[in-house]
């Protein structure tokens, strides 16, 4: 069965791909629409990229995983915009079904899953936050009661099993070695289609996975890591973000 064939099948990858979007697109075109959300999005973005680096300090310092800290922690989850990349992807995927297999739109469909949860929940903080106090600056005190206030659990849960998920995909994806000479050989293509921000994005990825060897412990310490804070956070437990 071709891309194509099944492009509107929700359950495809592309399906998938298409459906999480048009869910990032009409959050961006809100964010747009209100600058001071915007700003504040972006201050509690940068907090919380300061504690994550905080919580795996050892891991972005390490020799073998630093990379793949650096690409999961600062790529997928920083203050900055992924609109730029977003917006590609919508223009160029047509082209994109062309030039990558399968498992490099996989990456993108997670990869943009992620961006829409986390910036969903993050809009929900940014308005949790400015009842408690407003949101400058940001303590661990008000961001843990920002934190219960907000709730969804369920779907912090599922932030988390995406970054894994992702990780997993990328970890096999580095093991096939006849990719990263499939990407090397793409890449001209691909950025002349102007593919240029998405593809290196999962090139990125393949690399810092392919360095690091197996993801497995990598993937299961961040987890393990972010479920204990996230459990902490909702008992009212603050500590947990020093």
């Amino acid at each position: 069965m071709t891309h194509q064939e099944h492009a509107h099948d929700d359950d495809s990858t592309l399906g998938r791909l298409y459906c999480q979007l048009k869910r990032v697109a009409a959050l961006r075109e809100q964010m747009r629409a209100h600058p001071a959300d915007q700003q504040d999005r972006d201050r509690l973005r940068q907090w919380q990229a300061d504690r994550l680096g905080r919580t795996h300090r050892d891991l972005l310092e390490s020799d073998r995983y630093g990379p793949a800290a650096e690409f999961f922690l600062t790529d997928l989850y920083g203050p900055g915009d992924c609109a730029r990349r977003d917006a590609d992807v919508m223009r160029v995927m047509p082209t994109a079904e062309r030039l990558l297999p399968e498992s490099g739109l996989k990456v993108l469909a997670q990869a943009i899953e992620l961006d829409a949860l986390s910036e969903e929940l993050d809009y929900l903080m940014v308005v949790a936050l400015r009842r408690i106090d407003g949101i400058d600056p940001i303590t661990p005190d008000h961001y843990t009661i920002a934190y219960r206030a907000v709730g969804e659990q369920a779907r912090r849960e599922h932030q988390i099993a995406l970054v894994t998920e992702l990780g997993m995909t990328l970890d096999r994806l580095a093991r096939k070695p006849l990719l990263g000479a499939t990407l090397k050989l793409v890449s001209g293509p691909a950025h002349l289609a102007g593919l240029g921000e998405l593809f290196s994005f999962v090139e990125r990825g393949y690399q810092v996975c392919h360095q690091m060897g197996r993801a497995n412990e990598f993937l299961e310490t961040i987890a393990s890591r972010e479920t204990a804070i996230m459990t902490a956070l909702f008992s009212g437990d603050s500590s947990v973000l020093a």
